[in-house]
């Protein structure tokens, strides 16, 4: 008896071990869990109040303990059977004489799932091998087969998906719905295709939605039973996003090379012009033999060039500002702040004053090439358009972090700008008078900020001032 029970209990699958009269006499703990009761009430029932449709090829009124009797000693037959809750179970019977013992016993193993036959192996074999995921379900939407590549995309394993409701694989805005989508479709039962030219999404065992291309095929239309082939489009969908970002990028590309067009037939050509001009007169003035008309002209020409050379430098330069990669590293903001002031008043501007709010906790870890750039350009532009008839000409700068966030503001009490060209302001080779440069100093800084995956924005009123602020996300948290 005891040798018995060690050879049950350590069997590597749930079985039972049945009397010649179908009665069990043996569970182990796999089995009384597949059969969901305990040991206990399971032994000593007949075989055939726990599974249901139990014949092996014989006829169905033919009762267990006959069939049971009438299979030969060692001799091994399998069949599909349902426990009494309506799960599919695999009855595999093996019969011999049990050790210790004169009568016979047999010994009966259970697996969840149909009974493989060669048939079936090689169906499963087939559509293990295919990428697309698949699964079956049945008119209450219970998950009845499930390949391989579905455990994979939904993260389960196979025998947690058998049995589940597909509802439970739908996002949750759509779940409650679900049930009436089965059932109209069930009414029609004809192929069809979803997530072609509108989207869906499925749920992954750990929550997130997974975009998918399914396909419903009717297989049984008496017992409503329906395959799903579902492609996996997470990729499809990161290369469409790639392309778009990358189309987007060409059509900002596209009208910056527009505006330099515009820039080189106008304001290239026009000091081009100039130089011209100059040059003509230099030849006139050394064949006259005047020297100081001719050193006049000759500083006015390198004077243009110069300053144009330095527009075109600056138009390089906007042109690369989205091209490099990032590279972060540490350090003081208020630092170099203090040092991009202290250059900016070494060339003029000695009465202005720089008023400071930090309140960011000054060590970042951004790029330090471009926020100097970014800030510089700023505060150039604040000392720029100073107010002389104002009694003090202010700037401030001001800092904090918000939602992992840096936000930054540099205002001043200067001129302020006009409402017609505040929305400009970032625009490309835009100039509004005598003070304004190239005209692409605001529209690098932007650029910039874009590239940290920051944004910027302009408020001013004329004769009062101007206040740029701008956001740069925070990656991680800094010290």
């Amino acid at each position: 008896m005891s040798t018995i029970l060690l050879s049950i209990d350590h069997f590597p699958a749930p079985a039972l071990l049945v009397s010649e009269s179908g009665v069990i006499t043996e569970c182990n703990l796999m089995a009384a869990e597949l059969l969901k009761a305990p040991r206990s009430e399971v032994e000593g029932k007949p075989l055939d109040s726990l599974l249901v449709d139990l014949w092996f090829g014989r006829q169905n009124s033919t009762p267990v303990h006959a069939l049971l009797s009438a299979t030969p000693p060692e001799t091994l037959l399998k069949q599909s059977s349902k426990t009494m809750d309506g799960r599919d179970v695999t009855v595999s019977i093996s019969a011999g004489p049990s050790e210790g013992r004169t009568s016979v016993s047999y010994c009966i193993a259970l697996s969840q799932g149909e009974a493989p036959g060669s048939s079936s192996q090689n169906f499963r074999d087939i559509v293990d091998a295919s990428a697309s995921a698949i699964i079956m379900c049945d008119a209450t939407g219970a998950i009845r087969f499930a390949s391989r590549a579905a455990g994979g995309l939904f993260g389960y394993d196979l025998d947690s998906l058998i049995g589940m409701c597909v509802d439970q694989l739908v996002p949750g805005k759509l779940k409650r719905h679900h049930k009436d989508y089965r059932i109209e479709f069930s009414k029609a039962m004809k192929p069809r295709a979803m997530g072609r030219k509108s989207k869906v999404t499925a749920v992954h065992k750990e929550g997130h939605e997974i975009p998918i291309e399914i396909v419903l095929t009717p297989v049984n239309e008496a017992d409503a039973e329906i395959m799903c082939t579902i492609v996996d489009l997470t990729e499809h969908v990161a290369t469409r996003t790639e392309i778009s970002q990358k189309a987007k990028e060409l059509e900002q590309l596209n009208a910056e090379l527009s505006a330099f067009a515009n820039s080189a037939s106008h304001d290239l050509k026009a000091p081009l012009c100039s130089i011209e001009g100059l040059l003509s007169l230099c030849l006139e003035d050394l064949e006259a033999g005047d020297a100081d008309e001719l050193k006049k002209n000759l500083e006015e020409a390198l004077l243009i060039s110069r300053s144009n050379a330095s527009k075109v430098e600056k138009i390089i330069e906007l042109a690369q500002a989205g091209q490099a990669k990032l590279h972060k590293e540490r350090f003081s903001l208020r630092a170099d702040i203090v040092e991009i002031w202290r250059s900016l008043r070494s060339v003029g501007s000695a009465g202005a004053v720089l008023e400071f709010d930090l309140r960011h906790g000054d060590i970042v870890n951004l790029e330090r090439a471009a926020m100097n750039m970014i800030l510089a350009n700023l505060l150039s532009n604040a000392l720029r358009y100073g107010d002389p008839e104002k009694p003090s000409h202010v700037i401030r700068i001001s800092s904090r972090r918000e939602n992992n966030q840096l936000q930054m503001v540099v205002g001043d009490n200067g001129r302020g700008i006009s409402g017609g060209n505040l929305q400009r302001v970032f625009t490309y080779f835009s100039r509004f008078d005598e003070l304004s440069n190239e005209g692409v100093g605001l529209a690098l800084v932007r650029k910039q900020i874009e590239r940290l995956g920051g944004a910027i924005s302009v408020h001013s009123v004329e004769g009062q001032g101007t206040e740029f602020s701008f956001l740069i996300p925070l990656e991680e948290r800094e010290e």
